[in-house]
């Protein structure tokens, strides 16, 4: 099985995008985007911009920017391949803005209103993708949407017998201050109760938009409680985490007490730049290959590997 994954891509600024031939090219039977794969508030929008609008106006904004993206012909070459699976998460800047928590804006009368309709265009986008962007599978225009619109929230996939997909919604329940909250409770007691269900020698692939450890920006340190339930779950688990977010890419492993090891594989910058539209052009993903005894790993840059590791399935290490 080889999966690839990869995060943080802005169509209206990189129409051209070259990473999905080299995807493609590699032949992977499941394709993981990990949050940002649009920008509402870059390329001509602020958060400001976007602060602004009402809701129908950000349901436009966002179809928009998110449609751009389904409309680049060679990720639609890749999305629509019969043998492949594309499964996605949003992260800040498909949700609404840079650092948006949906718990703490859920409690904001000004942009509360924008919840329901970034919920209702993230789906329609996720359904698109299921369809393999079959014509007329991403609307033309804004989905309905009223308070009742459900969070993309949690999500696992079989992506085989022992492989199991965790989808996670890192925005819709995150909250900083003395809330802090990155997936919440109720998601983190139905990943709990997933692998607990799961063969003991399932291979849990955790999707996040954020990394789990790092010296700045928004990581799982923002939630001392979530950073540590991930050490838990991962010391009873064969967890590896992907992540995006950062502009670049990371190979880490994280010793546990026991023996078992926690590992994060990140692959961030599909078609952005270092700082979204100023800096290197970044051309980051990564691909996973598991078979019986090891999960193989290697993590791509502008072309060549930056980072290569292997995993023993029995030990996890």
């Amino acid at each position: 099985m080889r999966i690839a994954f990869t995060s943080c891509m802005t169509a209206f600024h990189f129409p051209v995008q070259t990473i999905w031939d080299e995807i493609a090219a590699a032949d992977p039977t499941v394709l993981v985007l990990l949050g940002d794969s649009a920008y509402y508030d870059a390329d001509g929008s602020s958060m400001a911009a976007v602060k602004a609008m009402s809701a129908f106006e950000f349901a436009t904004h966002a179809m928009a920017r998110l449609g751009s993206q389904v409309a680049i012909a060679n990720f639609q070459s890749l999305v629509a391949r019969p043998a492949l699976s594309t499964y996605a998460i949003w992260d800040d800047h498909d949700f609404m803005f840079n650092g948006a928590c949906g718990a703490e804006i859920a409690r904001q009368p000004d942009l509360s209103p924008l919840i329901a309709p970034s919920r209702a265009v993230f789906n329609a986008f996720r359904t698109a993708l299921a369809a393999r962007l079959a014509p007329g599978s991403f609307p033309s225009t804004p989905p309905g949407f009223d308070r009742r619109t459900p969070a993309p929230g949690y999500v696992n996939v079989a992506l085989a017998e022992d492989v199991l997909l965790h989808l996670t919604d890192g925005r819709s329940f995150k909250a900083k201050g003395g809330r802090r909250a990155l997936l919440g409770k109720a998601q983190t007691d139905a990943i709990e109760a997933a692998c607990a269900a799961a063969d003991p020698k399932t291979v849990h692939l955790v999707a996040s938009g954020i990394v789990y450890d790092a010296r700045n920006g928004e990581t799982w340190l923002d939630c001392e409680a979530e950073y540590n339930w991930m050490q838990q779950l991962a010391a009873k688990h064969r967890v590896l985490i992907l992540s995006g977010d950062i502009h670049d890419n990371n190979l880490a492993t994280y010793r546990l007490a026991g023996g078992r090891n926690l590992f994060e594989a990140t692959a961030s910058g599909a078609a952005i730049a270092t700082a979204v539209t100023v800096g290197a052009v970044q051309r980051n993903w990564g691909l996973l290959q598991i078979d019986a005894d090891n999960v193989d790993i290697a993590i791509f840059k502008s072309g060549s590997t930056q980072y290569q590791g292997r995993i023993a399935r029995a030990p996890w290490q």
